[in-house]
């Protein structure tokens, strides 16, 4: 391998990393739920704000991931991130988001999308769930709240005994479960 090998190879890596973060952030931020905006409505598109909390949402899934890397998580830990991914972005960003706070629920679409594309592209091995989605919640006839709706860690414990019950059922884990039933969806 020669010197522009290796420098292309790494830049590569990069570009395929910053790619992977940008489809995260818009999948988990792009709720269509009128109801339960992310940001308030006194924080307008234009907001600068709103470009620094894409950049610390960036930030933490990246430290993240290094956790994921080193081997299999299991699922108390995985709650533990999602609720500490919650917990500092509202603490850093609460002036702009609806009620001060990340919801549960988007932070687990954040982390799960992009322990899912990581996944896809051989980083990491099975994540320890799925992106908690609309298709997810009809696929285990789901009787609470939407997805964008789940704002506590129990509410979002109850939906994966759930969803791996399902999954089970089916004789998958249920990150290979959610990918076939999101791939059947097309």
């Amino acid at each position: 391998m020669t010197k522009n090998q290796s420098a292309s190879e790494c830049l590569l890596a990069r570009f395929l990393e910053q790619e992977t973060l940008t489809l995260t952030i818009n999948g988990a931020l792009s709720t269509r739920n009128k109801n339960y905006p992310i940001y308030r409505s006194s924080c307008p598109a234009d907001d600068p704000r709103r470009g620094e909390f894409k950049d610390s949402l960036r930030d933490q899934l990246s430290c993240m991931l290094e956790e994921y890397k080193e081997g299999r998580v299991q699922d108390d830990r995985h709650f533990a991130n999602i609720e500490d991914l919650s917990s500092t972005l509202s603490k850093h960003h609460h002036e702009i988001l609806e009620n001060g706070e990340f919801r549960i629920s988007i932070a687990q679409k954040a982390l799960n999308l992009y322990l899912k594309y990581c996944w896809a592209r051989g980083i990491i091995e099975q994540p320890p769930h799925c992106p908690i989605d609309d298709t997810v919640l009809k696929k285990i006839k789901w009787p609470g709240p939407k997805w964008t709706e789940i704002c506590t860690i129990e509410q979002y414990r109850h939906v994966i005994r759930k969803a791996k019950a399902k999954a089970n059922e089916n004789g998958q884990t249920l990150a290979c479960w959610e990918l076939k039933i999101w791939n059947e969806r097309k």
